[in-house]
């Protein structure tokens, strides 16, 4: 019974970590950044054929999809059970994220020193409260986080709800280059 437990949560959490990715590209598409999710040169698609073409020829099937996805499975299924227990999801996951990861760490780091100071740490929160409470109470409260999070979407969206590019995260080092310049 445990193992069944431990297999459908691993699906389920590879479902969400899947659905996490293509939201996050979607998301990076539609807000116009240069590197979709993952960082992918010239945007999500650019990524995509450089990490699944198999032949080099610029093309993608599904064959190649599978193949590659495959491939990175058995890799990080280290007992080779055929199953990613919740540890070996862990290192895929953390390889995975990695060019995210240092790309949010190039975004702190705004000096380009190869490390991030407390102050450089602090600095995307520091007017957080001030921008968020709409009372001006001095304290966020969910209510204001969910105005705030309806006015940023409807700032983002023309009246046909498709993407208006504005809101782009204020604020937050998003639409940034790797030192901290706007793209």
């Amino acid at each position: 019974m445990s193992k069944k437990i431990l297999v459908g949560s691993a699906a389920a959490v590879l479902t969400l970590a899947l659905l996490g990715g293509t939201l996050a590209m979607a998301q990076g598409m539609r807000h116009g950044h240069g590197q979709g999710y993952g960082g992918w040169g010239d945007g999500p698609a650019a990524g995509m054929i450089e990490q699944f073409d198999r032949s080099g020829d610029g093309r993608v099937s599904q064959q190649d999809v599978d193949a590659v996805r495959g491939e990175r499975f058995a890799t990080f299924d280290a007992d080779g059970d055929g199953v990613l227990s919740l540890q070996e999801y862990e290192a895929l996951w953390l390889d995975a994220m990695r060019t995210r990861m240092v790309r949010g760490f190039q975004r702190l780091d705004v000096d380009g020193d190869a490390a991030v100071t407390e102050e450089e740490f602090r600095s995307p929160y520091s007017r957080i409260v001030e921008r968020l409470d709409r009372d001006g109470d001095g304290v966020i409260t969910d209510d204001e986080l969910r105005e705030s999070m309806r006015e940023r979407r409807s700032a983002m969206h023309g009246r046909d709800g498709g993407p208006r590019g504005e809101g782009r995260g204020e604020g937050r080092g998003e639409g940034r280059g790797p030192r901290g310049q706007a793209d």
